[in-house]
């Protein structure tokens, strides 16, 4: 057909990291954290099931205190919601794991 297959690749991957970031940033912040934490929590290197699932509620919090910190203090005066500072930390990680795992 023609198709650079590559190129197509890399747009339907890009379109879908941000159709998710979309999503789970009108949902809440819950969302990304519930996706990130679990794979965080593997990536430190727990790999059987209780570990992991405690390594990931500890994860997933941490995160969330981070980004409730973070979007306190960025922008004195003002307050930008967690779930917003969670949607822009968790976009590009999601693309960056998915770009990873496409390779």
């Amino acid at each position: 057909l023609g198709l650079r297959l590559g190129r197509v690749r890399a747009i339907l991957l890009a379109l879908t990291a941000l159709a998710t970031a979309t999503a789970t940033l009108v949902i809440g912040p819950l969302s990304f954290v519930g996706l990130m934490a679990p794979h965080l929590a593997r990536m430190l290197g727990f790999r059987r099931a209780v570990p992991q699932l405690l390594a990931s509620a500890m994860t997933g919090g941490l995160i969330l205190v981070a980004a409730d910190w973070a979007g306190r203090t960025l922008i004195f005066p003002w307050q930008v919601p967690a779930g917003l500072i969670a949607a822009f930390v968790g976009g590009p990680y999601f693309m960056a794991l998915m770009w990873k795992g496409r390779q």
